[in-house]
């Protein structure tokens, strides 16, 4: 069980910064730049405006979370067998760790076939 909480761990950090934060931050660019929001006109947004963004923010987060976390969990478990145990420490992240780890569970249990 132990190396399951390591690597979990590891694979759940690591394709977090790696993957989804930068996946996350380009389409909620995207999305600003399309509603006509600038770097500039940020810094002049009500608190009202500044809540929604994060709101949206907050969205577009734990869609591509659970996607791409959920994914990964259950391919991990899907050709090794084994199953993952992660942790998150911010709210977000809670939505896409419960996927990766039930999809690794998933995976791991349609691995013997």
């Amino acid at each position: 069980m132990g190396y399951s909480v390591l690597i979990g761990l590891a694979i759940l950090w690591g394709v977090t910064a790696l993957v989804v934060n930068p996946i996350v931050n380009a389409q909620f660019k995207q999305r600003m730049w399309q509603e006509g929001i600038d770097p500039e006109s940020q810094a002049t947004m009500s608190e009202e405006d500044h809540r929604y963004w994060r709101g949206v923010y907050t969205k577009i987060y734990i869609l591509w979370d659970v996607i791409i976390l959920g994914a990964c969990g259950f391919l991990f478990g899907f050709f090794t067998g084994m199953w993952l145990i992660g942790l998150s420490f911010s709210p977000m992240g809670w939505p896409g760790m419960i996927a990766f780890i039930g999809l690794s569970f998933l995976g791991a249990s349609l691995h013997g076939g």
